[in-house]
């Protein structure tokens, strides 16, 4: 008799209430809900349909990029595309949000080398709460990109304009320096160069020792030799736009040509959307782990 009292009483004792076996169904509810909303946004972003990833956001994301042409433009820019996908994990909680994390492989343009990548990585994907539904939340990019391939040359060296991206307060250029002279050429771009929009308003380049925020090889001056060729991003100061300036222009400069009498700057004057195309996308593909 006493054992089974004993074993009544453990048994009550470890027995979930009502109210922790209601809990803990609702939890598993919005855990299901905040995955399946996970699941759609990068079903959308495999498909390519980034009008319906916008439409996930929460909608503090989906004023920053403003509409689903921008917020489409930053993929389009790296020729990034999912091709698959699995969540492995996930932490948070049914009243704040989730962060969801995800094995992902996707094809992009690494513009350093204009070779087309084929990469597997884990990328976080958020969830939160916005009103009444559960919306996604992927920060830290640009609110609208594009593509480039705008250059000048003097003196032996080109310089290349890859890529330029709008964030809320800076502009980030993608420029490759090559060196085809017989010369070392030494290049510090932070000292006169700046960024031109169409009304002629002029952007100085960011300089800080955040090197997230500023080139520091370029920052501490680039000795390039002959053959040699450099990329880098640079970013330039700008108040909130509007909207994105549809042309670009920009100074590079100073650059000192070893046995040069004087610097010298380089003028790109055009610097436009020059989407990558499917032809640009085929073949020459790597693969990184």
């Amino acid at each position: 008799m006493i054992g089974l009292v004993a074993t009544a009483v453990a048994l009550t004792i470890g027995a979930p209430t009502s109210r922790q076996r209601t809990r803990a169904v609702s939890a598993s509810a919005t855990v299901r809900s905040q995955t399946a909303i996970v699941s759609r946004y990068l079903d959308a972003m495999r498909a390519g349909r980034y009008d319906a990833a916008y439409e996930l956001l929460n909608r503090a994301e989906r004023a920053y990029y403003r509409d689903p042409q921008n917020f489409a433009s930053i993929y389009a820019a790296d020729g990034y595309r999912v091709s698959a996908f699995r969540i492995t994990s996930s932490r948070g909680d049914a009243r704040m949000g989730r962060v969801f994390f995800v094995r992902e492989t996707a094809r992009f343009r690494d513009h350093a080398h204009d070779l087309n990548l084929i990469v597997t990585a884990t990328v976080p994907v958020g969830v939160v709460s916005d009103g009444a539904q559960w919306r996604i939340k992927d920060p830290g990019h640009p609110w609208r990109a594009f593509a480039a391939d705008a250059s000048a040359a003097a003196n032996g060296i080109r310089a290349v304009v890859k890529k330029v991206s709008f964030f809320e307060r800076r502009i980030e250029v993608v420029v490759s320096f090559i060196n085809t002279g017989s010369n070392f050429v030494t290049i510090l771009p932070y000292g006169r160069s700046l960024l031109r929009n169409g009304s002629a308003r002029s952007y100085r380049a960011i300089e800080t020792r955040d090197w997230g925020l500023t080139d520091k090889t370029l920052f501490e001056g680039l000795r390039l030799a002959p053959d040699a060729q450099y990329t880098g991003t640079i970013a330039f100061a700008c108040e909130p736009l509007r909207d994105a300036p549809t042309q670009l222009s920009l100074t590079l400069a100073p650059l000192l040509i070893d046995g040069g009498d004087a610097p010298f700057a380089l003028d790109i004057e055009t610097i436009s959307a020059h989407p990558l195309t499917d032809e640009s996308m085929a073949g020459g593909e790597a693969t990184k782990p």
